[in-house]
């Protein structure tokens, strides 16, 4: 296994989620204290859950019984998606086959991988410009938790 790949292999907490519109950083989408998992496994696989803090607290009896508003409110609030994964340059690419919201299925999500000195993992997105001008460009940088 390549030693970039071996790198990324395990689990890792976010430790902070940026987002730049325009040169000027901004909480993301998912707000400020946003929490999340992502893993990388030996054999290609990767998924990836990002929470907002705020983010109601649905229970088994609440998803069932629960009104539609605080059900669109806790989907609004997550990202989940898993598939295979790829290095490609400087670039980890997720193939995703299997998404929670929003529905990614099929696209492929390429991320600049970059590393500090204190060894975080910085995923960046390609900069995007919006149909109103914007350019945004979003960094993840994740924290090793764990050896899978």
């Amino acid at each position: 296994m390549a030693e970039a790949v071996q790198a990324l292999i395990g689990a890792w907490r976010l430790d902070e989620w940026r987002l730049s519109v325009d040169g000027h950083w901004r909480d993301p989408y998912l707000g400020a204290g946003a929490s999340g998992t992502l893993l990388y496994s030996a054999d290609g696989w990767m998924s990836a859950i990002l929470m907002a803090a705020d983010r109601p607290k649905l229970g088994p009896a609440g998803f069932v019984l629960g009104d539609t508003a605080n059900k669109l409110v806790a989907a609004d609030g997550y990202v989940s998606y898993a598939g295979t994964f790829e290095l490609d340059g400087d670039d980890v690419c997720h193939h995703v086959q299997f998404s929670l919201y929003p529905d990614w299925i099929g696209q492929t999500l390429r991320r600049r991988v970059s590393w500090d000195p204190a060894g975080r993992l910085t995923l960046t997105t390609p900069a995007v410009t919006t149909r109103q001008g914007k350019v945004v460009i979003d960094a993840i940088t994740w924290i090793k938790h764990s050896k899978l």
